[in-house]
């Protein structure tokens, strides 16, 4: 427990040792729900009367809810790559602390951080009004989207050997986690071509929990299993490669 504590001080101090890493942490999410009550409160009702769509929230909500595990997977990343740079995972192969049990933590640190927030956004960003959005279904949706903290951060920190391949790579996965929204604009089960990507199981169950107040726990529980396996598998890589 004394040894978690101090990883965990530590952790903070190097967050907010970087400014970028200080924004992304606590800004970021205050900013996207203070951009969520812009369009809601201002920009939508002038818009109302020539885009009658405007007033449809939920692919925004989708949108923000896949960006805020990303900002904290991209953290986890960083504080990855500065520990590689450190030669710090080397130096835990002939430590008595697990190495595995190090990453594992890693992982968990910023994702609790992350699971709050998803909790939060729903309640202060306004986009879920005059829905049939339930809470409590969405709380095991929020648990899902947290995968994508250590999935994103596995597959930054499995394959960059530096931080400005780091961003790149960061870049491209945010793009993939953007494309499942587009299966909302298919039919039948020609949405499924994005099911490969993890988050489009959550975004099948999440739109669902918006529409109806009700979860779909199918899509729900594949998305948990192929998600956890493909962690698993970036897991290995990133052992094997440092």
């Amino acid at each position: 427990m004394a040894y978690i504590l101090t990883l965990a001080v530590n952790d903070f101090k190097n967050i907010f040792r970087d400014k970028l890493l200080v924004i992304l942490a606590i800004l970021y999410p205050v900013m996207l729900i203070a951009i969520s009550q812009i369009i809601v409160q201002f920009i939508a009702p002038s818009l109302e009367n020539s885009i009658p769509l405007v007033a449809r929230y939920d692919m925004l909500f989708l949108l923000f809810t896949t960006i805020i595990p990303i900002i904290y997977g991209f953290i986890a990343s960083f504080l990855i790559m500065d520990e590689k740079d450190e030669q710090l995972l080397t130096v835990l192969r002939v430590m008595p602390v697990s190495r595995n049990s190090y990453l594992i933590y890693r992982m968990l640190f910023l994702s609790v951080f992350s699971f709050i927030v998803l909790l939060v956004f729903p309640l202060f960003s306004g986009l879920l009004e005059n829905t049939q959005f339930s809470y409590i279904e969405y709380i095991p949706i929020a648990l899902f989207f947290t995968l994508l903290v250590p999935f994103s951060a596995l597959m930054v920190s499995s394959f960059a050997a530096n931080k400005v391949q780091a961003f790149g790579i960061l870049k491209l996965g945010g793009t993939l986690f953007i494309l499942p929204l587009f299966s909302f604009m298919l039919k039948n089960n020609l949405k499924y071509i994005f099911s490969p990507i993890p988050n489009f199981w959550a975004f099948v169950s999440l739109k669902e929990v918006i529409s109806t107040g009700t979860n779909d726990y199918v899509h729900l529980g594949i998305g948990f299993a192929y998600t956890l396996i493909l962690i698993t598998i970036l897991f290995y890589i990133f052992n094997k490669k440092n």
